[in-house]
């Protein structure tokens, strides 16, 4: 097997949306394409990640009744774990698809719960500090086809998904509020998954293109 391709400093891309709107599906479709070109990539997913990671995503997820601070404490403690699993797979040169970053902790906790907002944007810009993605992808589509099809994937709703659809409205419009503060890419996802997987592919092929220039 001929070596990997090996990306100085590596390189980082997140995708973000709200479930079902086929960020999974682009990633994997993104990860086997980067992997036929020759480069090493990893796959991670916020909230998850890493084994602590996980074992905070299942708190996350339950029914389990908490105050909206303690989401979004629980969220952190991901974070935290998160960003060490990045920071290795930045030094072994390799491309890091994330399914969600910081932004859905602004996006569901500050837009979608309604939690006081200078602390989270202190976390949320923390985290961007620290993963400083090169290129970010929001993933937009009709809030409730989305909504069933995350709904049909999972098997049942969990605590999120179990919200109300005005929710999900506050988060989509927090999603599109910070495309535009932090320059995310808005690919429209209500369209075939093999016109969105050409458009992701030549967003990532111009990214990497600008990180090799060293412009």
């Amino acid at each position: 097997m001929p070596d990997q391709i090996k990306i100085q400093g590596g390189f980082v891309v997140v995708f973000e949306g709200i479930d079902g709107v086929g960020k999974s599906t682009q990633i994997e479709r993104l990860k086997s394409h980067l992997e036929g070109l020759g480069y090493d990539v990893v796959t991670l997913r916020n909230l998850g990640g890493s084994p602590i990671g996980e074992a905070l995503r299942e708190v996350m997820l339950s029914e389990t009744p908490r105050p909206p601070l303690t989401d979004m404490h629980i969220s952190l403690a991901i974070q935290s774990a998160l960003i060490d699993v990045i920071d290795q797979a930045r030094a072994k040169g390799q491309i890091v698809l994330m399914d969600r970053g910081p932004y859905s902790l602004a996006a569901y906790q500050i837009y979608g719960t309604g939690i006081e907002g200078d602390l989270a944007w202190q976390h949320v810009e923390a985290g961007l500090d620290a993963i400083h993605p090169e290129l970010s992808i929001l993933m937009t589509a009709d809030i409730e086809t989305s909504l069933d099809r995350g709904r049909e994937h999972s098997g049942k709703a969990d605590y999120f998904e179990s919200k109300p659809v005005e929710y999900f409205e506050n988060v989509s419009q927090g999603y599109i509020e910070m495309a535009d503060k932090y320059s995310m890419q808005i690919l429209n996802a209500n369209r075939p998954i093999e016109e969105i997987a050409r458009d992701v592919s030549d967003l990532v092929g111009c990214g990497a293109r600008w990180r090799s220039s060293g412009h």
